[in-house]
């Protein structure tokens, strides 16, 4: 008998949607950068809920937060106009500091800067986060939830950027046409993979 897989639905989300912050903290509780940033694991999973919370409240002034239905998974993009999406610096680190312990904070303080110093400022929309729970993972939900996005890209003829945290979230971006551009990495700390995908042709063509 055939199996049949349906697509996950998703949606744009808005002010009221729970639980992304949640998705992102468990899809990046074992990430290599995060372990770094946060070695203890049970600080680290007291932290990067509010953390995750944060940056969605402040993207979701862009429209560019998706959710698939069953709030599995989620992907958060600044737009061209405002790539880091934040609007207002000090208010954002000010809620920072609430968040992160002190102890922490120099560590989160290195890769924001060491990613600001390499962020391309070529107009662009920029893959701030995106993440699948652990067991909803290899089911294509990642890839329903990039397309919005990637298609605006090929539409209006705009590229996109990111900065994978480890060699296995490379490849799933080169599956969907960014390339690799350089590595970077804090003081003592894990790579980050810079990624660049340029609009398709056919895409804009087929306007």
């Amino acid at each position: 008998m055939m199996t049949t897989i349906s697509t996950p639905r998703i949606r744009t989300a808005t002010p009221e949607t729970s639980g992304l912050g949640d998705v992102l903290a468990r899809a990046f509780q074992e990430d290599p950068v995060f372990t770094w940033w946060i070695p203890d694991a049970d600080r680290r999973r007291a932290t990067l809920p509010p953390f995750f919370d944060l940056f969605v409240e402040t993207f979701l002034v862009h429209d560019l937060v998706y959710v698939d239905a069953d709030t599995t998974g989620t992907v958060v993009w600044g737009p061209p106009s405002n790539p880091l999406g934040i609007e207002d610096e000090e208010a954002f680190g000010v809620r920072m500091e609430e968040i992160v312990a002190e102890t922490d904070l120099p560590r989160v303080i290195e890769i924001v800067t060491t990613l600001a110093e390499h962020h391309p400022s070529d107009p662009h929309y920029y893959l701030q986060w995106a993440a699948v729970l652990p067991e909803h993972q290899g089911r294509g939900i990642g890839s329903v939830l990039l397309a919005p996005v990637l298609q605006r890209c090929d539409r209006e003829g705009v590229p996109a950027y990111t900065e994978a945290t480890s060699l296995h979230n490379c490849r799933l971006y080169e599956r969907h046409g960014f390339a690799f551009i350089s590595e970077i990495a804090p003081a003592d700390g894990p790579p980050l993979y810079r990624m660049w995908r340029e609009p398709t042709a056919h895409s804009r063509s087929s306007r």
